[in-house]
């Protein structure tokens, strides 16, 4: 993990902003009260396999994928104003200067800027983490977040022949400003 992963800002990162339907949505840091649900709410993901093979279908292996990202990477979670979650985003080292990028917005949250919110979120961390490069894989069917990612400023790096399009976003000079 990035040097500066561990530190007090990034730890208490969160923010609270409106969805296009009028409701609160907290960004936060995903902290250790919030692990079985998120758990659950993986569990639950209809239709799992639905993007790129992830959620993992069989409910072993989903719980340990959810761990690992829990484990591995540096995780915010969007709340809706009644607790639930709504999104999840996770940044994960690939070296010094490059993380990768996951983003899930549950169905029922979807079309309300939600993942817009959470990506920018992300790109910010990952600035004040100190990575220079965030890269992601998306299915190349996945217009909806194809588009996300092109309006938050990530260019494809691959045409999608095999299914799914990598995404890059330079962040060398740029100074993102706190969302």
């Amino acid at each position: 993990m990035s040097p500066k992963a561990e530190g007090s800002t990034i730890r208490n990162y969160s923010h609270t902003f409106v969805d296009r339907k009028g409701g609160a949505i907290l960004i936060k840091m995903l902290d250790e009260s919030m692990h079985q649900a998120l758990v659950k709410k993986y569990l639950a993901y209809q239709p799992r396999d639905s993007f790129e093979g992830l959620p993992p279908i069989d409910d072993e292996a989903c719980v340990k994928w959810v761990w690992k990202m829990i484990r591995d990477g540096t995780n915010l979670v969007a709340l809706a104003s009644e607790g639930d979650i709504a999104g999840h985003t996770a940044i994960f080292f690939i070296d010094r200067q490059r993380c990768e990028l996951l983003t899930v917005v549950w169905p029922q949250f979807q079309s309300r800027g939600i993942g817009t919110e959470l990506v920018r979120s992300s790109i910010h961390l990952a600035h004040e983490m100190g990575f220079e490069k965030v890269w992601l894989s998306v299915g190349a069917a996945n217009l909806r977040a194809r588009h996300i990612y092109k309006e938050c400023g990530f260019e494809c790096l691959s045409s999608g022949d095999r299914g799914d399009v990598e995404m890059a976003l330079d962040l060398k000079g740029q100074h993102k400003e706190e969302p």
